[in-house]
């Protein structure tokens, strides 16, 4: 039954076809006739933008027989917008396109501005570019030798050891860049990690420059970029240093203070050697050599049998002294005491100066708290002074003396008994 409809579907479809059917295909065919027309035969004129096309450079050799490097703009590429056909247009590709810069007009050190010459497919032109020029900057290619740094880090497996040897099978290279980078190289380090290990062994690292804050400098070129590095472990203890010294001090040298710096050391060796000490003595400091407060360097008076777990530590001794000090002080002539045998007798000097200067000897922490106030200056005076000159005398301080007076004596021009 089912069979039966669908064959008289068809054939009614067929009947349809039939009727008018030269009718049918003649506007099938003017249909396909003006799609043609109007697709294929107009072809407008479009735009196409094609975008980070690499700058080429003409003539490169002759920055290596310049010896100089082009230091920016590093791979510089530009946008370009071109016009034409559509199907011009879109038959060519990004390589079809060229912007090229010509080395041979800028072959010296220093910074250039610089034409971008656009090279397109004749089927269609440059509209816009985003650069028409670009700024060049080149610097002299030199070269430098480094010795090869070992640099350690992390932590060993055993807490008693240390890292006592680290060797590079390779002592030195040779870098060569941008005079621009070159400078900025403070040192040539590998850097090798024992984190858990204990054993002696070689690895393999690698070699690269570094600046001032630790940061690789790139855009230079080693001429060799690896090493195996031999490390070798040993156990180390940690001991107080004494400091040894010898002779006195300048009698004017008092020492107040004397502080090693630091006070302790890591050594490495072996057991034994090690269970043996228990503490490292510097070489002698010569004490009459210290002139003033500071710091001085020392040296250990290590066993042969060890050796520093950082050979480049430094030892100082920071010394504070004291030192005697001359100090000259003002003081008023008028307030020179007398001091004589006969209590009731009246004593007369002559005139002098009326201010003496008073010059004082002493340490400097002890001098600098006398003033002219705590100077009391005096004469003695007996009968048989009368007419002579007496010494003038300061009473004593504690821990100063007196040095010098710009007056020393005074004439005694009166002395009266008083009898009552």
């Amino acid at each position: 039954m089912i069979k039966l409809r669908e064959k008289l579907k068809i054939n009614k479809i067929i009947s349809s076809l039939k009727k008018n059917f030269k009718l049918k295909l003649i506007s099938v065919l003017v249909g396909v006739v003006m799609w043609f027309l109007v697709i294929g035969g107009e072809d407008p004129d479009v735009t196409r933008q094609f975008r980070d096309i690499p700058i080429q450079f003409k003539g490169a050799d002759i920055l290596e027989r310049q010896d100089l490097v082009m230091i920016s703009p590093e791979n510089p590429t530009v946008n370009i917008e071109v016009v034409g056909k559509r199907s011009d247009v879109y038959a060519i590709n990004r390589s079809d396109i060229v912007a090229e810069i010509d080395l041979n007009l800028v072959a010296t050190a220093g910074s250039h501005r610089v034409s971008i010459n656009y090279q397109v497919p004749y089927t269609v032109q440059k509209k816009e570019v985003s650069d028409k020029e670009i700024l060049l900057t080149l610097d002299k290619k030199i070269s430098k030798v480094f010795d090869v740094g070992v640099e350690i880090s992390g932590e060993v497996k055993n807490k008693n050891q240390v890292v006592a040897k680290k060797e590079s099978s390779v002592e030195k290279v040779n870098v060569v860049g941008a005079a621009t980078y070159v400078n900025k190289i403070v040192k040539v380090v590998t850097k090798v990690d024992v984190t858990g290990k204990e054993k002696d062994e070689v690895l393999l690292s690698n070699i690269f420059a570094v600046d001032e804050n630790g940061l690789e400098v790139k855009n230079v070129v080693l001429d060799k970029v690896d090493t195996n590095v031999s490390i070798g472990f040993k156990n180390f203890k940690e001991v107080p240093i004494e400091l040894v010294d010898i002779n006195a001090p300048h009698e004017d040298i008092k020492i107040l203070k004397k502080n090693l710096v630091p006070k302790v050391v890591s050594i490495v060796g072996d057991v034994k050697s090690l269970d043996a000490i228990t503490s490292i003595k510097t070489k002698p400091l010569d004490l009459s050599q210290v002139k003033d407060s500071g710091v001085y360097d020392v040296l250990l008076d290590l066993p042969t049998d060890v050796s520093l777990v950082n050979n480049d530590l430094k030892f100082v001794a920071n010394i504070d002294i004291d030192k005697k000090i001359n100090k000259s002080l003002k003081v008023e002539s008028k307030n020179i005491k007398i001091e004589n045998s006969g209590d009731k007798s009246v004593v007369t000097l002559d005139k002098i100066a009326k201010e003496i200067e008073v010059t004082i000897r002493g340490y400097e922490s002890e001098v600098a708290k006398i003033t002219s106030d705590d100077i009391q200056l005096y004469v003695s005076v007996s009968e048989t002074d009368l007419g002579k000159n007496v010494v003038i005398k300061m009473k004593e301080l504690e821990n100063i003396q007196l040095f010098k007076l710009s007056v020393d004596t005074v004439k005694v021009i009166e002395y009266m008994k008083n009898n009552e």
